[in-house]
């Protein structure tokens, strides 16, 4: 348009016509077009500014109906376990309600509404759901993020922070002498095996003497031809059997011989003999050098064990110990006030060594032996050739084979009377042995008293894994339960995990050492949560506060030993419902093993700090294994009164030294740290939750997504603005003249 005005001002000058008469209207259209302009700019300007206005106000929209949604949570949940999931409305209807009413016009009919919004369609994508590990630990930690710190170093850490140092110092004594028991046996039991086979090698000469002279006496007089049971016999006989040869051979011509069966049956019986006794050296030979090898042996095998014994010493001394203790100096949390004994039992241990000298002694006697079983071997070897009559002849005196056979009989008896059973020479060195196992029938005793104590333990827990099969209802509880603990591990593609507690070991020694081991454990798990692992600290106060636990005091009639007593009213008291915190930790199906595993681990915790104790009460016994044994039998005993009043009123005193009670409650929390915080705990307790609740939270949503797509209606040229918004200048699409804007929002608990 303004090119064809100018086209005509050029020829109106052309034909000589005035400027003034020919451009009427000129300006009235310049001013149109800057009107048209500026309009254009306002009207682009105004709804654009509404867009902007429509895209910030329906995001405010969006997150508060969100909001609004969301605060339909499960109010069972909140109140039993303080958990938020979103209860069972519907959603899509709640939320297309609530955002429906946040569009409709409010205030005055008459009121101008610049930015109307309208509300066009709405979708929820439901996310993570209360089943799942990360959400419902997450929810654990902030709710026990103020409160189990505090708690737990108050009610639980503090009163075990006095005991560091005495637990510490009694778990390194009873490891070293659980290590030294055997190893000290296993000593003493080779050094009874040398003498034994030292023993037994003099014995089997016992036979070789036999034949050689029987009985045993000073001279050999002579006799008349008869039975032959010894070389003795040949050379007491020899006289007789010279004097009839001669006779005989001396008789007149055609004076038939006399003594031919007698004469006869000498040199028979002489040779038998001198074979048996030959074969019997021989025997004894071989056995001796066997036996005599194995006595060697068992003295090196001695001498072995003592050097292990000597090399766990030197590695007590110089080992450091569990970490726990020592970190529990680093705890900044008030402890009792009270400082445990500190019992001084480890540097005793050398007195249960053997010196090298010892050791030198017995293989010089030991080779001692070997020397004169040499000696009365080659003297006894001697006699089948020196006394035999068919190789001597006929002889005028028999006084040198009489001294041959005596010769070799005292030198057997000898051997035999000192090394044999009975003999002075070892029974000598067995009381050397003995000087240094003073009090081992002591300790053999108290370890048997103990054993019988260890016994009636296991039978209280015996008895209360027998409580099963009467516990019928509450088995069909616990199979529906873990049920539920299956499918939330499915869920969360876990893996099964369960924690049976612990059986007793049979041997004194062996049981301490393991308690002593579960107390070392037992306070690096302290130090770790109160230092490092808070999730696992948060885990178990959670579990501790929203879960029951079994009423400890209905087990009286079963600790002081009348089970029948208990019957049917403990039965009724192993439902799941009654037992949820210890199902949480050890995860056993069964009625009665979770409560089992806990009573013999308290049991365990109880014989530790008892144990510890027994070295202060028994240092003055002296003999170091007859003090750990001493101190074991003092630990049981007062363990099983520990339980008795456990079983009685709820709470024990945690130490003779420090004074400070510990609950049931409270045993299962210290249990807690040392087992839980695992993802199988995690499922117990999500499961025990739909139990109680029928609520499953594999399917209570905890995260929702919010697509909203709201619109406006424009007022100006809607098809400038459908160009901008194609070319990304403005936020939202256009359709059909109206400006859309769709939100996306995102909450969760």
């Amino acid at each position: 348009m303004m090119r064809r005005t100018a086209c005509r001002l050029r020829r109106l000058f052309r034909l000589g016509v005035p400027p003034g008469h020919g451009s009427e209207g000129s300006v009235s259209v310049f001013l149109i077009m800057v009107l048209a302009f500026v309009f254009l700019f306002s009207a682009v300007l105004i709804d654009y500014s509404r867009m902007t206005a429509a895209s910030v106000q329906s995001e405010r929209l969006v997150r508060a109906g969100v909001r609004s949604l969301m605060s339909a949570y499960d109010t069972e949940l909140l109140s039993r376990y303080g958990l938020f999931a979103f209860g069972s409305s519907n959603g899509d209807e709640l939320f297309s309600r609530t955002l429906a009413g946040s569009v409709q016009k409010s205030g005055r009919s008459d009121g101008f509404n610049l930015v109307a919004l309208g509300y066009d369609s709405s979708s929820l994508e439901w996310g993570s759901t209360l089943g799942s590990y990360e959400v419902f630990r997450h929810q654990i930690n902030e709710e026990m993020k103020i409160k189990a710190p505090v708690d737990f170093a108050l009610e639980l850490a503090g009163k075990f922070k006095g005991l560091s140092g005495a637990m510490d110092e009694a778990s390194k004594t009873m490891n070293l002498y659980a290590g030294l028991e055997p190893l000290y046996d296993r000593r003493e039991a080779a050094l009874d095996k040398m003498l034994d086979l030292r023993r037994q090698a003099a014995e089997n000469a016992r036979s070789v003497l036999e034949l050689t002279v029987s009985p045993v006496s000073g001279a050999i007089s002579d006799a008349s031809i008869g039975h032959i049971s010894s070389a003795g016999d040949i050379v007491a006989q020899y006289g007789d059997y010279v004097r009839k040869s001669r006779e005989d051979s001396d008789r007149e011509p055609g004076e038939l011989p006399s003594h031919t069966y007698e004469i006869a049956s000498y040199l028979t019986q002489s040779a038998n003999m001198l074979s048996r006794l030959d074969s019997a050296l021989a025997a004894w030979r071989s056995n001796q050098d066997e036996l005599a090898r194995k006595a060697e042996d068992a003295l090196a095998e001695a001498k072995s064990l003592n050097e292990e014994m000597r090399e766990k010493i030197r590695q007590s001394v110089e080992s450091p110990g569990s970490s726990g203790y020592s970190s529990a100096d680093s705890w900044d949390i008030p402890d009792s006030g009270n400082e445990a004994a500190t019992p001084r039992i480890r540097e005793q241990a050398e007195q249960l060594l053997m010196d090298q000298a010892e050791f030198d002694g017995m293989e010089n006697r030991l080779q001692e032996q070997q020397r004169r079983a040499r000696e009365a071997y080659s003297q006894a070897s001697g006699l089948s050739g020196g006394i035999n009559p068919g190789q001597l002849g006929l002889s005028d005196s028999s006084y040198a084979q009489k001294n041959m056979v005596t010769g070799a009989a005292g030198i057997l008896n000898r051997y035999v009377r000192d090394y044999g059973n009975g003999g002075t020479v070892l029974d000598g060195e067995m009381a050397q042995i003995e000087q240094h196992r003073g009090s081992d029938a002591e300790r053999k005793a108290a370890e048997r008293e103990a054993r019988g104590k260890l016994a009636d333990v296991r039978e209280i827990i015996e008895g209360l894994r027998s409580l099963n099969s009467a516990a019928g209802e509450a088995a069909e509880q616990f199979n529906e339960l873990n049920r539920y603990y299956e499918e939330s591990l499915a869920y969360n593609q876990a893996l099964d995990q369960n924690t049976s507690g612990r059986d007793q070991e049979d041997e004194p020694f062996q049981e301490g050492e393991a308690a002593m081991n579960m107390m070392d454990h037992l306070f690096e798990s302290l130090g770790d949560v109160l230092l490092a692992s808070r999730d696992r600290l948060f885990q178990t106060e959670y579990s501790a506060q929203y879960f029951p636990a079994f009423d400890i005091t209905q087990l009286k009639g079963l600790t002081s030993g009348s089970a029948d007593e208990i019957g049917q009213r403990v039965v009724e008291q192993l439902s799941p419902h009654n037992q949820e915190l210890e199902y949480i930790l050890y995860g056993l199906d069964k009625p009665g093993l979770n409560v089992a595993a806990a009573y013999s681990e308290i049991f365990t915790v109880r014989l530790a700090v008892r144990t510890m104790e027994g070295f202060v009460e028994k240092a003055g016994l002296g003999n170091p294994l007859l003090v750990v044994a001493a101190a074991l039998l003092y630990g049981l005993t007062e363990a099983i009164k520990d339980m008795v009043l456990l079983c009685t009123n709820g709470e024990v005193p945690l130490s003779a030294y420090i004074q400070a009670n510990l609950t049931y409650r409270d045993y299962l929390r210290l249990f807690m740290v040392l087992h839980g915080s695992g993802d199988a705990e995690l499922s117990r307790m999500l499961a025990l939750i739909r139990l109680n609740t029928g609520i499953n939270p594999a399917e209570r949503s905890t995260a929702v997504s919010a697509e909203v797509r709201l619109g406006m209606r424009l007022w100006f040229l809607p098809g400038i603005m459908e160009l901008l918004s194609s070319s990304g200048a403005v936020p939202g699409e256009m359709e059909d003249g109206l400006y859309y804007k769709t939100v996306k929002a995102h909450f969760a608990y």
